[in-house]
């Protein structure tokens, strides 16, 4: 058997992995890339177990080191992907054509809402409406006070509806998009 250390990292891993993946690749849409960085960002906190002072706060540790692995990335490549392909509705298999259809639509007009955000404003929709992290542990994760997330969070929502309500003055905004 190996380490604690060892023990505890490979816990990590299975606990949190595939989490730390769909991150990743909502930002970086390339699949390959995104399990290249996952496996890039466990290896730093392997590295740096040791100084990871709150155990319990691992999750936030883990997020926190995807988003700086993941911006190194982007820095070290010197360009800009699409920084989202948020929304992946399941579709219940007894949906009708209609229905999936509706779905694919949402989800399509979501996604062209979403490339008029900043690259900020994504990652703070990602982490706080996709991911589910609480205002506090979105702050940590990018390293940002919690009124700057609010802040952000606020700009790409409304940045959000006003580009749905421009493409069809009909729309009923998905719930996913409301605070």
């Amino acid at each position: 058997m190996g380490s604690i250390k060892d023990q505890q990292f490979f816990k990590w891993y299975e606990d949190y992995s595939v989490s730390i993946f769909k991150y990743i690749y909502t930002i970086v849409q390339e699949p390959q890339t995104a399990e290249d960085l996952m496996q890039e960002t466990f290896l730093k906190v392997y590295e740096k177990y040791e100084s990871i002072n709150d155990l319990h706060r691992v999750k936030n540790y883990l997020f926190r080191a995807a988003h700086n692995t993941t911006m190194d990335f982007f820095r070290k490549e010197s360009k800009i992907k699409k920084l989202l392909n948020v929304l992946k509705k399941e579709v219940d298999s007894y949906s009708s054509t209609e229905k999936i259809v509706e779905i694919k639509e949402e989800g399509r007009m979501i996604l062209k809402a979403l490339k008029q955000l900043k690259p900020s404003q994504r990652e703070v929709f990602v982490l706080r409406k996709i991911k589910g992290f609480s205002i506090k542990e979105t702050a940590e994760i990018l390293g940002w006070s919690e009124a700057k997330v609010k802040t952000t969070l606020y700009r790409a929502t409304k940045t959000i509806e006003k580009f749905l309500l421009m493409e069809d003055e009909a729309i009923e905004l998905p719930s996913i998009v409301r605070l």
